[in-house]
């Protein structure tokens, strides 16, 4: 670095990052860019196409009063029935203490079993228009629903604790009687699991393992098996017997999933979470093994390993967002027993990039992808909370239900800007932002092992249309509209100060207000070497 004063401009080249260090070695280049690799703190924001993190979209309430007391929503789909008659229903299942309720996409929720034990990991599929749950209870058994009528799944099926549709058949695992046997029904009916057709395929049994996934992929069934030991395999065929009868292939030994509900689609793949807590894909397994440097969730393995509740790791949840390329995970952490924390593993790029939502505590421990007939028929993502509350994610107001703030929090690693032994001192800084409202982002920089500084930027723009604690709310006939334009937004420091290396904090914690950020800049001036320690 010269010792000439330079405007350095700093852009997001990757994601959140546990395990690479406190800092970088990186000059700018010609054009006075800096590519920030990765970021120390990416907590409430996703990212937008060039990097840069925006504050994440808060939540709305479906049901208006706590269900069930309170009570943990341990599971929620979103279910179809197409019919004969051209116009397809839907009803959205939840299952919340000792009940399985049912609404019909209008917030209100009634029963439709009850009696049930409560706590259990549920699951669900859809065939022949019926809706299949099941859970990993040994005392209840699968049960069924057609919009009509509620009952035991009929045709003697065995007490499985997950179901899954494959080659019009109905296939099922999770029998803890048969812990490593794999079950499918008659074809074309779900509700017959005894009769000509149906049967069963033993995967490595008393291997240790029991079965605890199975999913249909590229026209194979994938049978996953743990917690202890890992397994993958693959069922090939189209029937019991025959010139293509069912086969058993097996993937790979010592990788396998925690749970029925961690298997997740995305870019024309499979993923899963195994027992240790890192995301894996089926393409990736391939190519690498069970290789833990090729795991999607490499660059925050070690917080994984440090704050996930691994006895508890079973009852995790997955689900792609499609339209933003998101998966969400909720997984428990530290003393939690039921998924506590949201991560968002951004697919877009290459590799993936991973934030944190904490402040989504409680709030989503369940999660599915749902159409939302409210909102245009968009499919989005609903949650079910610690609270007997189902909500919608991902709103435009940036809060939790409009009364609790999302605190927005971007941390760079140290930057020496490639030249540990100058010592450089900052004179200003700036934030590159598209402007959403005119409150402010608080901006921290902190000089080696000094305290951290921090001040002020506004954002410059109009006011918000939602109510704020800013007390920038939009008022017709008065106010300008906040956003649609990238703009800088300066601030001049009286007293920067002198470092080697330095780092960047970019923080929000207004309710209602949106941040997306797209680099952080700083004038930066060149001093003397230094050995003085």
């Amino acid at each position: 670095m010269t010792t000439k004063r330079i405007f350095i401009r700093h852009q997001f080249g990757g994601g959140w990052n546990t395990d690479s260090g406190p800092s970088v070695d990186v000059a700018p280049d010609r054009e006075g860019i800096v590519r920030m690799p990765y970021l120390i703190d990416a907590d409430n924001c996703i990212y937008e196409t060039d990097g840069g993190p925006h504050k994440v979209g808060g939540t709305s309430r479906v049901n208006s009063s706590e269900l069930e007391s309170g009570a943990v929503i341990k599971g929620l789909f979103d279910y179809w029935r197409q019919g004969t008659g051209g116009t397809p229903t839907q009803k959205r299942i939840i299952h919340i203490g000792t009940t399985i309720k049912k609404d019909d996409a209008d917030g209100t929720f009634t029963d439709i079993f009850t009696g049930l034990e409560s706590g259990s990991i549920p699951a669900y599929s859809t065939f022949d228009d019926l809706l299949i749950m099941s859970s990993d209870s040994t005392t209840d058994v699968p049960r069924s629903w057609d919009q009509t009528t509620a009952q035991n799944l009929a045709g003697s099926p065995p007490n499985f604790a997950f179901s899954a549709t494959h080659k019009n058949r109905s296939w099922a695992a999770g029998v803890a009687a048969n812990p490593s046997r794999l079950y499918y029904s008659v074809l074309l009916n779900p509700e017959d699991w005894a009769g000509s057709g149906s049967g069963s395929i033993d995967i490595n049994p008393d291997d240790g393992d029991s079965i605890t996934g199975i999913i249909s992929h590229k026209n194979e069934l994938w049978v996953f098996k743990g917690p202890y030991k890992g397994s993958i395999h693959r069922i090939a065929g189209t029937a019991p017997t025959g010139d293509d009868a069912f086969s058993r292939l097996s993937f790979i030994e010592g990788l396998g999933a925690v749970g029925h509900n961690t298997l997740f689609r995305s870019r024309d793949d499979i993923g899963f979470m195994w027992s240790d807590g890192t995301i894996h894909s089926l393409a990736a397994t391939a190519s690498f093994g069970d290789f833990n440097e090729a795991a999607l969730s490499r660059p925050i393995n070690g917080w994984l390993r440090e704050h996930l509740n691994f006895g508890r790791l079973k009852h995790a949840w997955a689900v792609d967002w499609t339209e933003f390329g998101h998966v969400l995970f909720t997984v428990p952490i530290d003393g939690s027993a039921d998924p506590s924390d949201i991560l968002v593993m951004d697919y877009r790029f290459d590799p993936v990039r991973w934030s944190h939502l904490p402040a989504f505590s409680g709030v989503a421990l369940s999660l599915a992808s749902v159409i939302d007939p409210t909102d245009n028929n968009k499919r989005i993502v609903m949650g079910g909370g610690t609270d007997g509350i189902v909500r919608k994610l991902g709103r435009a107001a940036r809060s939790i239900d409009g009364s609790t703030s999302i605190s927005y929090k971007v941390t760079t690693p140290y930057i020496n800007y490639n030249s540990a032994i100058m010592m450089k001192t900052i004179g200003a800084v700036a934030v590159g932002v598209q402007p959403k409202n005119d409150g402010n982002i608080t901006i921290g920089w902190q000089r080696d092992n000094n305290a951290q500084q921090t001040d002020t930027i506004s954002q410059g723009a109009g006011d918000v249309l939602a109510s704020s604690s800013a007390g920038d709310e939009f008022t017709l006939g008065t106010s300008t509209l906040s956003g649609g334009r990238f703009v800088d937004r300066f601030l001049e420091l009286e007293e920067g100060g002198e470092f080697r290396s330095i780092q960047f904090q970019a923080t929000n914690n207004t309710n209602n207000e949106d941040v997306e950020l797209h680099s952080i800049s700083a004038v930066i001036s060149g001093g003397a070497w230094s050995t003085e320690n």
